[in-house]
């Protein structure tokens, strides 16, 4: 018997996507319809010519795509409490470090202390020279519902308004093991404030994880590309299934 968890609405100011595939809002349109297979455009890298070429050089993926959705948000709202998540997190680092140690003993001091968690929020805090209080965090599939559940508690807090950055490079084909991957590396930021716009609900259910060590179809990650595809098309109403549970989501406005 499905059991109801929590459930609660806001307002998103302003939202902004990027991703190693797409990169104008056309082509973000074109793809919310089925009409583009990414698979078949060649990887794109944010210019971030806001940055001078020396701090452009040194991010990551993820960064680059972070810095690249937040930016012009962070600017026109600086009130907002950054939440930064991810299901990924720096494992493409992780796997070259690895690597390296094997074949040379010894790793990176600078990519090693790049490869924690909060390493990109870390660097995009100083980027913009902003040492206000944010936080990270590692999340299982439904890391977006995670995201606006933390931003929603911060807005309860009192915070003005919560720009929530969701973030994932997926690890590269070129390590052979068993993994599930997002369709391409992307970010997604959102500005979140008080309101009745959208709402989120969360239900419990029987269903449990698969067994099969093989079976890489069940919770998929990336529910933060849904959420665009949901925000671009028509539809009032749609839902996220995860083993165990079901985030309802439902456009009010």
């Amino acid at each position: 018997m499905p059991q109801n968890v929590c459930r609660f609405s806001f307002n998103i100011a302003a939202w902004q996507a990027s991703s190693s595939k797409i990169s104008t809002p056309e082509q973000w349109q074109d793809w919310a319809q089925g009409k583009l297979d990414t698979a078949s455009l060649p990887e794109c890298k944010p210019t971030l010519s806001f940055l001078p070429p020396m701090q452009r050089r040194r991010l990551g993926k993820a960064a680059r795509l972070v810095c690249d959705a937040t930016w012009n948000l962070a600017d026109q709202y600086p009130e907002s409490v950054p939440v930064y998540v991810s299901h990924d997190g720096e494992s493409n680092r992780s796997f070259e470090l690895w690597q390296e140690l094997l074949n040379t003993h010894t790793v990176s001091p600078t990519s090693f202390g790049l490869s924690v968690h909060n390493a990109t929020i870390g660097q995009w805090s100083m980027l913009r020279k902003d040492m206000s209080e944010h936080t990270a965090l590692a999340v299982a599939a439904d890391s977006f519902e995670t995201a606006l559940t933390e931003a929603f508690a911060l807005l309860q807090d009192g915070a003005p308004s919560v720009l929530v950055i969701v973030a994932d490079d997926p690890l590269s084909e070129d390590y052979p093991v068993l993994a599930r991957r997002a369709p391409f590396a992307y970010a997604l930021a959102l500005v979140i404030t008080k309101g009745e716009d959208y709402t989120l609900s969360l239900e419990t259910t029987s269903a449990r994880p698969s067994e099969n060590p093989n079976d890489t179809t069940v919770e998929h990650y990336w529910s933060s590309l849904e959420w665009v595809r949901f925000l671009l098309s028509d539809g009032r109403q749609h839902t996220q299934h995860y083993a165990g549970r079901n985030w309802h989501w439902q456009k009010n406005a």
